[in-house]
C-alpha cells in the first residue's frame, strides 16, 4: 500500500497496512538548496525526490501549493501589494477608507516557504470597523479545482495534499487583521461591533467551506495554531468551536476528512476541546520539549476519535540535542501510540534550517523498525546502529 492510502485509513480510524509517515521538510530543503549544502547524494534532487527516496510521505501544504480557491474583490475594493526590501506592504482601498498592513521577512528566507512576520495590522482603531467589514462583504471566492487537482496528481500515492480552508473567523480577526493585543481590548470594549465583524468573516469562510466540499482534495485543513495562553479554552469554546461544529459536518457530508494544525502549546484543556471540534486529525502535533504537550495524554484524551499526526518536536533534529535525545523521544513516541491506530508520524511542524540530515535518517531508521502495525514497544526491537544505517542509506540511495 502507499503513504496516501495508509494515511487515509489512519484518518478514518481504520488499520493501515503500515503506519504512515508524512511530514514537511520544505524549510530545511529550501535553505540548503539556496546555500548549496544539500547532502550527498541529493545535491541536485528536488524535495519530493528526496522524500520519496527516504520513504517520507509528501505533505502538500504551504504557500508553494496552489489553493483550491482564489479571492476576488468587488464593489470598488482595490487591492495592491509590493515589496520594499525585506518589507511587504498590502493595501485595500474601500469606500470607508484605506486599510494597510505590513510584513517583514529576513532576506535569508526570501524564496522559502516562510510566513513573514506581521508588523502592522489592517485594523488600528475602532475607526477601521466599517472598512474591514466592507472588505469582507465584498470579497468573493471562486473555485480553482483544475489547478489543485493537477497538483494532487503530481503527489500521487506518495503523500497527501492538505489545502488550507482558512483560519476560523474570530481567530482570523485575532491573528491576521487586528493582532492579539488589540483584539482582547476590542473583545471587552466593543464586543457587539466585533461580533458583527466576525459574522461577516464567518459568511465568507462558509463560502470557502462549500468550495472545499466540492474540491478534489481528500483532506481539508481548517484552522490551527492554538495556544493555551493566546487562545485560551474559554475563548476557544465560545468563539472558535461553534464554527468547527458548523463547518466540519458540511465537509464530512461531502466525504472529506478534516484536520487542524496543532503545533501550538495547547495544554490539557485545549487538547480535550480538539475532540469536540469533530475534526479527524490534529496535524503537526508538537510535544515536549517544545510545548507542554504529552503524547500519551493526548492519546488518552482523544481515544479513537482523533488521529494524532506529528509527534516529533523539530528542535530535536538540531545540534542543540544529541542522537540519544532523539532516540529516547522516538522510543517514547512509538510506545505512547502503540498499537499504531489513529497515528501518522510527522514533524512538529517542519524540519528546521539547522536540522541535521543524520538526525532525519535516524527518524527514518526508527520508522522502518516500527512502521508495521501493531506497533510493539521499542524495547522489543533490536536497534540498528545509526552510523551504519546512515552509510547504507546514502550508498544505496537512488533517484
Amino acid at each position: 500500500m502507499s503513504q496516501r492510502s495508509d494515511a487515509l485509513k489512519a484518518l478514518r480510524g481504520d488499520t493501515p497496512c503500515k503506519v504512515p509517515f508524512i511530514g514537511r521538510m520544505d524549510l530545511w530543503y529550501d535553505y540548503h538548496r539556496a546555500c548549496g549544502t544539500l547532502p550527498a547524494p541529493y545535491e541536485n534532487a528536488s524535495l519530493w525526490d528526496i522524500q520519496r527516496d527516504l520513504g517520507i510521505g509528501i505533505l502538500g501544504f504551504g504557500r508553494f501549493a496552489p489553493g483550491f480557491y482564489r479571492s476576488e474583490y468587488i464593489g470598488g475594493v482595490e487591492a495592491r501589494s509590493w515589496w520594499q526590501g525585506n518589507e511587504r506592504v498590502e493595501q485595500f482601498e474601500t469606500p470607508y477608507g484605506r486599510l494597510e498592513q505590513r510584513f517583514i521577512l529576513a532576506s535569508e528566507f526570501h524564496g522559502a516557504d516562510v510566513t513573514p512576520a506581521c508588523t502592522e495590522y489592517p485594523f488600528k482603531s475602532p475607526d477601521d470597523y466599517d472598512a474591514l467589514q466592507y472588505l469582507f462583504e465584498h470579497t468573493r471566492v471562486v473555485e480553482n479545482h483544475a489547478e489543485y487537482g493537477a497538483y494532487l496528481e503530481r503527489i500521487g500515492e506518495d503523500g497527501l495534499g492538505l489545502p488550507f480552508a482558512g483560519t476560523v473567523p474570530m481567530h482570523s480577526l485575532m491573528k491576521e487583521y487586528i493582532g492579539y493585543n488589540l483584539f482582547y481590548f476590542e473583545l471587552y470594549d466593543h464586543l457587539p461591533r466585533l461580533e458583527q465583524l466576525a459574522a461577516a468573516v464567518s459568511a465568507l469562510h462558509l463560502e470557502i467551506i462549500k468550495i472545499a466540499a466540492e474540491s478534489p482534495a481528500n483532506v481539508i485543513e481548517l484552522g490551527g495554531n492554538y495556544d493555551q495562553v493566546m487562545t485560551p479554552p474559554p475563548v476557544f469554546r465560545k468563539y472558535f468551536l461553534p464554527f468547527y461544529q458548523q463547518a466540519v459536518p458540511v465537509l464530512h457530508a461531502a466525504g472529506k476528512l478534516v484536520a487542524l494544525h496543532g503545533d501550538g502549546d495547547m495544554g490539557t484543556q485545549l487538547l480535550a476541546l480538539m475532540r469536540e471540534t469533530g475534526v479527524d486529525a490534529v496535524e503537526a502535533l508538537t510535544p515536549r520539549p517544545m510545548t507542554s504537550i504529552d503524547v500519551r495524554q493526548a492519546r488518552e484524551l482523544w481515544g479513537d476519535k482523533v488521529t494524532l499526526w506529528g509527534g516529533i518536536p523539530a528542535v530535536l533534529l538540531t545540534p542543540t540535542f544529541d542522537d540519544e535525545d532523539m532516540e529516547a523521544c522516538l522510543d517514547g513516541l512509538f510506545d505512547a501510540v502503540a498499537p499504531g491506530n489513529r497515528f501518522i508520524l510527522g514533524f512538529g511542524d517542519n524540519v528546521p534550517t539547522d536540522g541535521l540530515f543524520s538526525r532525519i535518517l535516524q527518524v527514518v531508521g526508527a520508522y522502518r523498525r516500527h512502521s508495521a502495525p501493531p506497533i510493539s514497544t521499542p524495547a522489543s526491537h533490536n536497534r540498528q546502529d545509526l552510523r551504519s544505517m546512515t552509510r547504507s542509506t546514502l550508498s544505496g540511495a537512488s533517484l
